[in-house]
């Protein structure tokens, strides 16, 4: 079965502190993987070195076969195919529901308009727009 994710001696450091050690880890295609550990042992940051918004120290990291992270490569978060689902809130409160949701769409506004209105269609909240 293919690799949907491959990580190959990631390390991240902040300053003195180690949050990740020349990490291997390797997950195929379909599987359900569960990262558990005590607080602040490191599980967001490799989540977040996954997505992009932390750049790893060393190593590789591919996703479908695409390395986002090497050496001469850093694919920017909305290139990656990967995003994270944050635990508090992650909305603009000074924004509505149109603007959140629209937020990060590229493209002229009639393309917006309609992704945004597929989008809240998918999750139930039609017409909130």
């Amino acid at each position: 079965m293919s690799k949907t994710l491959v990580l190959s001696g990631v390390s991240k450091r902040f300053g003195s502190v180690t949050a990740a050690e020349m990490l291997d880890l390797s997950i195929e295609k379909g599987a359900i993987l569960s990262l558990l550990g005590s607080s602040g042992c490191g599980k967001t940051t490799v989540l977040r070195l996954i997505a992009g918004f932390e750049t790893p120290d060393e190593g590789t990291i591919e996703i479908d076969g695409l390395t986002v992270f090497g050496p001469g490569i850093n694919l920017p978060p909305e290139k990656r195919r990967a995003g994270m689902v944050f635990q508090d809130y992650a909305l603009f409160p000074h924004l509505d529901v149109y603007k959140n949701t629209a937020f990060g769409i590229s493209g002229n506004e009639e393309r917006k308009k309609a992704r945004v209105g597929e989008v809240l269609s998918l999750v139930g909240l039609s017409g909130l727009e």
